[in-house]
């Protein structure tokens, strides 16, 4: 299948796939959602594929969620269709639900920014690695928005519920070393290049044991947290639906995209 916002490269047993868009520092628009759920059901399908590795084709994994693209599309909804608005926040956590429920293995090499919805997309990965320019940032809050898609379903149980407070309720920035310390990665590289080099590496180091070892222990690990996680995922769904203020949203854009430039 061709992709439009994922670039795909083959490497034995596991894939390499790149953010595009990175334009816009791979933004994700309405179109990364709905192709995500086509390529990690491509990904678990496929018998030959054990690893999964995503990163940012240019200078950024991800500058989060494209506000211009789903204001343009939705902004109408907002405030006068709970349901649809619903639907439409269903639909956009079940690629990175797929990521955290699937069989294979999925894992983030991280590259500058990893924001908002970046963030969400990382804590449904199995393990994340990055480059030591990287920035980790939760803007929803910010923005008057309550995070929505997965981090504060998912970072708890990764970097502890203080942390994820902190990150949530201040929507400050982190660096590479802070993330390291925290434990929302497992290691920091000098530079992309040797990142995606040694993550490779240690993708290999996976996909060398049985496959269903690799699958199960996946499985019975997840399983601890996959029925809290889903159910609240559900249930915030529903309350940003009914909540979401695009006023609140309209106008605090400037001031963030003014503090980032």
């Amino acid at each position: 299948m061709n992709f439009n916002f994922f670039e795909v490269q083959r490497l034995g047993n596991i894939e390499l796939i790149s953010f595009l868009n990175e334009k816009h520092a791979s933004a994700q628009t309405w179109e990364f959602f709905t192709e995500l759920v086509d390529l990690v059901n491509e990904i678990e399908n496929d018998d030959n594929i054990l690893v999964a590795i995503f990163t940012g084709k240019g200078n950024h994994f991800s500058a989060g969620l494209d506000f211009n693209d789903f204001l343009n599309r939705f902004g109408n909804l907002i405030g006068n269709n709970s349901e649809n608005l619903y639907e439409i926040i269903k639909m956009m956590q079940k690629g990175m639900n797929l990521l955290f429920d699937g069989n294979k293995i999925y894992i983030a090499a991280i590259n500058g920014y990893c924001i908002g919805s970046g963030l969400d997309f990382i804590s449904a990965c199995d393990f994340r690695f990055c480059s030591s320019n990287a920035i980790f940032c939760l803007k929803e809050t910010q923005l008057g928005i309550i995070a929505d898609l997965g981090s504060l379903q998912r970072l708890p149980y990764i970097i502890g519920f203080s942390n994820t407070k902190k990150l949530a309720l201040t929507s400050e920035n982190i660096d590479s070393e802070i993330a390291l310390k925290i434990g929302l990665v497992s290691e920091v590289f000098e530079n992309k290049e040797k990142m995606i080099s040694e993550v490779i590496k240690f993708s290999q180091n996976i996909a060398k044991n049985p496959k269903n070892a690799i699958f199960g222990s996946k499985k019975y690990i997840n399983n601890l947290l996959k029925s809290t996680i889903f159910t609240q995922l559900d249930d915030i769904a529903r309350f940003n639906a009914n909540n979401l203020n695009l006023k609140n949203i309209k106008n605090n854009l400037p001031s963030i995209f003014k503090k980032e430039s």
